[in-house]
């Protein structure tokens, strides 16, 4: 009988998950600049800003439907402790109810904070991290669509927990 089950049980179990997303392939970016290193699919384009409070590099994938900022407070702004600085990021941004915590990643005073917000009409889900890393603060802030978290949830999830120190120099 438990032979005849077994493969029933897991015919069932399959059926309920759905289908799983196939992992894409990523490229290692090592980020000197901001002493950094993290892993972006290669088929994603890179854009730069600059602002009068922070240095980013930017990058979306085809659909424009998932991007991922990696920046370092500049100017005035590169002196705020982390805390202040993840809150006024997400005030900017339009995310007005979150709620910040350690994050558990590579670097000891990360704090994060995930929710949505609008952009541009649309709602987004977002991760936002903010730590002091060699003396700057970086800012590491990945958004998507709440249907590109869904289907893309196990690349977003690698990108973002990637995210590590370079050691040395």
């Amino acid at each position: 009988m438990y032979r005849l089950l077994m493969p029933l049980g897991l015919l069932v179990a399959t059926l309920l998950t759905g289908p799983r997303a196939v992992a894409q392939p990523t490229e290692p970016v090592l980020n000197r600049s901001y002493q950094f290193r993290y892993a972006v699919p290669p088929h994603w384009a890179v854009c730069h800003q600059r602002t009068d409070s922070v240095n980013v590099l930017g990058y979306h994938n085809p659909a424009d439907d998932a991007r991922l900022w990696v920046g370092q407070l500049r100017g005035r702004h590169a002196t705020l402790p982390p805390a202040r600085a993840l809150q006024r990021v997400l005030r900017h941004l339009g995310a007005t109810r979150h709620e910040q915590h350690h994050a558990a990643v590579h670097l000891p005073d990360a704090l994060e904070s995930s929710g949505t917000y609008h952009l541009r009409g649309r709602e987004v889900r977002y991760d936002a991290r903010v730590s002091r890393h060699p003396g700057q603060v970086l800012l590491v802030h990945l958004y998507a669509t709440p249907a590109a978290f869904g289907t893309q949830a196990p690349l977003l999830h690698h990108v973002l927990d990637g995210l590590a120190p370079l050691r040395g120099r």
